[in-house]
Order: C-alpha cells, then sequence, then structure tokens
C-alpha cells in the first residue's frame, strides 16, 4: 500500500489552501521526494482531518470530516523521569497510543523534571503524524497528585496490588517516581492496581499502564 503522509497543520482553516511548515515541507520534498499533486492526509489535532494534494509550500484541501474525541476518557500522570531521553519516550509513546492528557506529577522523591512546553508538543506531534491520529495529546502541571481531576477515577500503579477489573470507564492512570510515593501523598480514595510482578521503570509501566487501561476501557477495539 502507498504511504499517504500525515501532518498535523494547526487551526483555524481558512480559503481552499493550507500552508505547510518549512520543517514539513522539507521532509515532503527531500526526505520523501513528493512532487506538486501527490496526495496527503491532514489534521488539525482537535478532530478534524482532511485528504488533499500538494501543490508547491501548499495543501489544496479535499474532502474532511470530524473524528469524535474518543471515550471514555483515558490520561496519564507521571512523576516525569530523570533524563530528557526517557522523558521523551513517555511523550512519544503515550501520543502514539491515543492517550487524552500527561500531568506531570510534582512528587516528594521525584528526581526528574517536566520538558518544556514547546519541546513536549513537537514530540506529540510527531507522534500524531506517524500513528495517524485527529486529537493531540494534551499537557497539564506539574501537580500534585491531590490535584487531580476529582471527577475521574484514579488507577494507582502499585506491584503488591491486584490487576484492574476486566472492564473500567476510563480514568488517569498514576505512575510515581521511582523510589516511590510518600506516605499520605496519595488520595486514600484512589484504586491501587498491579501492572505484572516486575519493577518497571517509569516510562515502562506508563505506557504498560496506558495500554491495559485503553483496552480495558475498550479503547483499542478497532
Amino acid at each position: 500500500m502507498r504511504h499517504i503522509p500525515h501532518l498535523h497543520v494547526p487551526g483555524p482553516w481558512e480559503g481552499a489552501d493550507l500552508s505547510v511548515s518549512d520543517d514539513h515541507s522539507r521532509h515532503l520534498r527531500k526526505i520523501l521526494r513528493l512532487g506538486d499533486g501527490a496526495d496527503l492526509s491532514y489534521t488539525d489535532g482537535a478532530g478534524t482531518t482532511g485528504r488533499g494534494t500538494l501543490q508547491g509550500d501548499l495543501i489544496v484541501r479535499g474532502s474532511e470530516s470530524l473524528i469524535d474525541r474518543p471515550e471514555p476518557a483515558v490520561a496519564v500522570a507521571v512523576a516525569p523521569p530523570r533524563t530528557p531521553g526517557r522523558v521523551r519516550f513517555v511523550v512519544e509513546k503515550l501520543a502514539e497510543l491515543g492517550i487524552d492528557r500527561i500531568y506531570w506529577l510534582a512528587t516528594r522523591h521525584g528526581e526528574g523534571r517536566p520538558p518544556r512546553s514547546d519541546k513536549a508538543i513537537a514530540w506529540a506531534r510527531a507522534a500524531l503524524e506517524q500513528s495517524r491520529g485527529a486529537w493531540l495529546l494534551g499537557f497539564e502541571g506539574p501537580i500534585g497528585v491531590e490535584d487531580l481531576p476529582e471527577s475521574s477515577t484514579l488507577w494507582v500503579a502499585e506491584r503488591e496490588s491486584q490487576p484492574p477489573p476486566s472492564v473500567v470507564n476510563g480514568g488517569i492512570l498514576v505512575i510515581g517516581p521511582e523510589a516511590g510515593f510518600a506516605e499520605g501523598e496519595v488520595p486514600a480514595a484512589a484504586c491501587r492496581i498491579a501492572l505484572g510482578t516486575r519493577v518497571l521503570r517509569v516510562e515502562t509501566a506508563a505506557v504498560a499502564g496506558a495500554t491495559l487501561l485503553l483496552d480495558r476501557s475498550g479503547r483499542l477495539a478497532p
């Protein structure tokens, strides 16, 4: 099957054409060696997607549709790992999976720091394009666990717990720092779940737990 590039073009969109960024233009022309008339797909990252063609530094807009935000909502609250490369891995993989939002946690034992906003958004945009998604990953924080939305179920990953139920209604997966949460840092009402018997790195736990929560929320079904 012929590969059709998928581009994130932030809205609002006006007119019959969309401007292609310099980075996109270089990639399309020099790496993919596409010429005028090549087919493209595109999204505004807020649910609207379309199919168009490349003309110069423009996308000629074609048929477009609005894709509803997936439900139920699934987010990940995570204490940033210690190194930038591991933080980037968290962002890219959660964006590819289709997680709705990352909450960066400020914890007493945490040793990492959240990435700069522009870096995180750039990583999320690249992952959105790679995975051909329609909704761009959002970010909040740093915040404490106690400041996470009260309307969402908190699923706190703890090795000495039980796996989550076979069916859940979304929620927020909570991944602490490698040294663990301090006593009293996690609300008593939070649900504790196990992600297996092994000790996982922060980024591994985030991806494994997010996949499990998406699956049991029905978000991975075709």
